[in-house]
């Protein structure tokens, strides 16, 4: 690995972390005009057991926007002291379990059977609600633009159910709104269709706003908790621990008052490195969404609607939703259609094929070698075979070029005050020994995407989510630790201390065009830079790294030998 080849790399490194922690500017917020309302009828499902549940004190409810169009008298607010017993509906698949609420008919708990969360031991399952607030529920609808307040926590009824529907019922003051949901039997999805039936006489401007809450939580999956929206098709996201801060280095972080994204609005949610919620309106021209900050850095909430809706009195209008609750796995996500497979995190546009392809072999290797740990090796084996010519090339470039060197320095110095001819000597002498002086660089550079594909489908293959390699290697998604240093509490991790060693034997080896002070320099620099930054890389990715240097050695030693 030449001197080149190590700082492209760790320019790039370091674009891409500043890059995922950076966001775009919010656009400007404009109110969207009222459109017309669509007749709709609810549906219905035949009843099933449900478990009743003593009421739990609420937070206080999520702010709603206020709805624009034509006047209305608002009605009195509906009174949440006194309170119905909850009702808790539970449904399931072979996939997942969700527990639904009476309060604001929401979705109090969704786990996923097939995932486990290490960090709760006595609750084993991944839970992707993430609702430590007692009373929260997810999926609340305010339904501000009815006139009777925020209804969040509104008492429903269940009206109707069975094994995988569920059709929860309310009356205020004349207004009859369904919430029916209506869950996969195979899959992590489900439909929620909202319905408003105005039985009074003045004009209701419902925006059917459904909110899906994020809270902080001290857990590997939930580290890189975002939210999320795809409006007119570009993807916004704001990491949870960066909702409402401010600072010098708190790049791209939601400012204090949130963001709004009036229009066209494809889906939003909250993502986590390997799991994602997300909400799919039926209508995405008319949609909206919102990031509503709630505590700085541990709580805040994503809210997707619709531009005002008119209903006259007499008539009824409804909105729908699909909604996914589960893992990236890479088919189910692209199957859902509406962009949110960019959520997938497989890099920029032209490198995502890249990245999926590397995804597939790394499937592949596995389906040969059913363990992560060695399907990587395997991988990282191919590769270096599939670019060995490109890396020979540029290796013999290198060795050449280091031969010429003195020959160069004695032209620069004789020619020194004479630009122009001192490069018509340079370029004869490369003619002469046939070096190429960007012989080191292009297959540098066709090799790049490679490495950087592999980076990314490493980084965001939930296949590698806990999944074991050899001794005390238990999780590749998370850097390796073999103890602690006691009193300072510094993890010791093998992998990327190895592979620190290796780029230090790797630039000895490699035939080098620097002044030797510099050389010494970057033999020191460099290794001590990466090994700081892969120390917090998952163990997954120090392996291949790793691996790619101490093939990379044998490779040059091969060369070495054959050259001599």
């Amino acid at each position: 690995m030449d001197r080149n080849f190590l700082i492209a790399i760790s320019l790039s490194l370091l674009v891409l972390l500043v890059w995922s922690n950076f966001e775009a500017q919010r656009r400007s917020v404009e109110e969207g005009a009222p459109v017309t309302a669509e007749p709709s009828a609810p549906g219905g499902a035949p009843a099933a057991g449900r478990a009743p549940a003593a009421p739990q004190e609420l937070p206080a409810p999520i702010p709603a926007p206020r709805a624009a169009g034509p006047e209305t008298t608002p009605a009195p607010a509906a009174s949440l002291d006194s309170r119905q017993p909850e009702e808790r509906i539970v449904v399931y698949n072979d996939l997942f379990e969700a527990e639904l609420s009476s309060y604001g008919g929401g979705l109090r708990r969704f786990e996923l059977k097939e995932y486990v969360d290490r960090s709760v031991p006595e609750k084993p399952r991944v839970e992707l609600t993430t609702l430590d607030t007692p009373g929260s529920v997810a999926l609340e609808t305010p339904l501000e633009g009815l006139g009777f307040g925020d209804l969040s926590r509104a008492d429903y009824s269940v009206e109707s159910q069975n094994a995988h529907t569920v059709l929860f019922t309310r009356n205020f003051g004349g207004v009859t709104v369904r919430k029916l949901y209506s869950f996969e039997p195979e899959g992590y999805g489900y439909r929620l269709r909202i319905t408003v039936e105005n039985g009074t006489d003045r004009t209701l401007l419902p925006t059917f706003e459904v909110q899906w809450p994020a809270f902080h939580r001290d857990a590997p999956d939930f580290k890189d908790q975002t939210l999320i929206a795809m409006p007119s098709g570009e993807l916004e996201r704001s990491r949870l621990d960066s909702v409402g801060q401010t600072g010098l280095f708190a790049f791209g972080a939601l400012p204090p008052e949130g963001a709004v994204f009036p229009r066209e609005v494809d889906w939003g949610g909250v993502e986590l490195r390997y799991f994602l919620s997300a909400l799919i309106p039926d209508v995405p021209r008319e949609a909206t969404a919102r990031f509503i900050p709630l505590e700085p850095g541990r709580a805040a909430v994503v809210a997707v609607g619709f531009r005002a809706i008119e209903v006259p009195p007499g008539q009824s209008a409804a909105r729908e939703y699909r909604g996914y609750i589960g893992p990236k796995e890479p088919a189910r996500v692209t199957e859902l259609g509406a962009g949110v497979e960019a959520s997938l995190n497989q890099g920029w546009a032209w490198l995502a094929p890249l990245s999926a392809f590397f995804v597939w072999a790394l499937h592949a290797c596995y389906a040969i070698i059913p363990n992560y740990g060695f399907a990587i090796i395997f991988l990282t084996v191919l590769v270096r075979l599939v670019t060995a010519p490109l890396t020979a090339k540029q290796m013999k470039s290198m060795k050449k070029m280091t031969e010429v060197q003195p020959r160069l320095k004695e032209l620069q110095e004789k020619y020194k005050d004479d630009r122009q001819k001192q490069q018509e000597e340079m370029m004869k002498l490369y003619r002469e020994t046939g070096v190429n002086p960007l012989g080191g660089c292009l297959p540098l550079l066709l090799q790049f995407p490679v490495f950087i594909g592999l980076y990314y489908a490493l980084q965001s293959s939930i296949d590698l989510r806990q999944a074991p390699f050899v001794l005390w290697i238990d999780d590749l998604s998370l850097p390796e630790t073999l103890f602690t240093l006691p009193g300072i509490e510094l993890p010791v991790r093998v992998l990327p201390l190895v592979m620190g060693a290796s780029m230090i034997l790797q630039q000895r080896m490699t035939p080098s065009t620097m002044d030797p002070a510099q050389a010494r320099m970057m033999m020191t620099v460099m290794p001590v830079m990466f090994t700081v930054l892969f120390y917090q890389f998952p163990s997954g990715l120090v392996l291949y790294w790793m691996m790619s240097n101490l093939l990379a050695i044998g490779h040059q030693m091969w060369m070495n030998r054959t050259a001599a």
